[in-house]
């Protein structure tokens, strides 16, 4: 049987703070424009998000890994079960970063954190729906993924808008050793979530909307990370 040749990219460093831009549009052309204000917004990753990924395919993440080289690209697949091949194709496409569900077996997680060994590609665990969230932070770091990071989901949020997204962050910080993510929903969010240890910053919806959001991402990179490198006493 013929020796089955694994896609590699170069495995990358995570360095707080991180903004990641997470394109939920379903059309890869709407997706490279969103992408291009990020960039010029100063947002560190681009995150080929789960709608676009799932209407698009594996593709889009190409479209983004070449139109923006510099600008490490995370498939947000959520994966479940069956992950390898995700991982992979993520590896194929020039992606650096994929995502798995915190609630996908401890089989899984396991997969996927070998397959991203093996590939270079960066495994985020997304907490979304976990029952016990900060106990099942713990144990997916302890199955080796490289950060995980809290998400209060549109439906939840469409349900209760009035509910702090940034859920049971302050039961984590300073508890886990890799970095610990908050999906937000505002730069009020972003900053709240930087004064109380998170390292990693998701903003999508609302400013993903806009026709330009370049000057709506702006303001939060530029806010949130401040927030941040003060609660790090300036460094």
């Amino acid at each position: 049987m013929a020796e089955v040749t694994v896609p590699k990219v170069e495995a990358l460093e995570i360095v707080p703070p991180i903004v990641q831009v997470a394109i939920d549009v379903l059309d890869v052309e709407r997706a490279l424009r969103v992408a291009e204000a990020a960039v010029r917004a100063g947002a560190d990753w681009l995150e080929v998000g789960t709608p676009l990924v799932t209407f698009q395919g594996v593709k889009a993440i190409g479209a983004l890994a070449r139109e923006f080289p510099e600008h490490p690209v995370l498939a947000d697949f959520k994966m479940m079960d069956g992950v390898r091949k995700y991982v992979l194709a993520t590896a194929e496409q020039g992606g650096r970063i994929a995502t798995i569900c915190g609630v996908a077996s401890d089989a899984s997680i396991r997969t996927a954190v070998q397959a991203g060994r093996e590939s270079g590609v960066r495994i985020l665990c997304d907490l979304y729906a976990a029952l016990d969230g900060p106990r099942r932070a713990r144990e997916v770091e302890a199955l080796g993924v490289d950060s995980a990071y809290i998400h209060y989901g549109a439906d939840q949020r469409a349900e209760d808008p009035n509910r702090d997204p940034l859920l049971f962050l302050d039961e984590i910080t300073g508890k886990l050793r890799v970095p610990v993510g908050v999906g937000t929903f505002s730069v009020e969010d972003g900053v709240e979530g930087a004064r109380r240890g998170a390292d990693l910053f998701v903003i999508g919806v609302p400013y993903i909307l806009e026709e330009d959001p370049a000057a709506s991402l702006r303001e939060y990179v530029t806010r949130v990370k401040e927030a941040w490198h003060a609660r790090r006493g300036g460094s």
